[in-house]
């Protein structure tokens, strides 16, 4: 092989890393844990779905699970127990 060829081959191995999904973020242990939601949610509150790293886009709303999946629930609201 050709000296030429190496840093050819070095970009094209990067570019491979990069569009197989490049790095990883990497997280807490803590971040990625959930709540179960104790309570009944309505089906309106099964539409606001969390996202895969378990984060809410609604203010005031915590991710956590029920049997509609996980969805964003507003702080306090299905977070006691009954």
């Amino acid at each position: 092989m050709k000296p030429s060829w190496f840093p050819c081959l070095v970009f094209l191995c990067m570019l491979l890393r990069s569009a197989l999904g490049g790095r990883k973020n990497k997280y807490y242990p803590g971040e990625l844990l959930l709540e179960e939601c104790w309570g009944q949610p309505k089906t309106n509150d099964c539409v606001k779905k969390c996202s895969r790293t378990f984060k809410c886009v609604y203010r005031n709303h915590t991710c956590c699970w029920t049997y509609c999946g996980n969805i964003c629930a507003e702080n306090g609201k299905f977070f006691e127990r009954k």
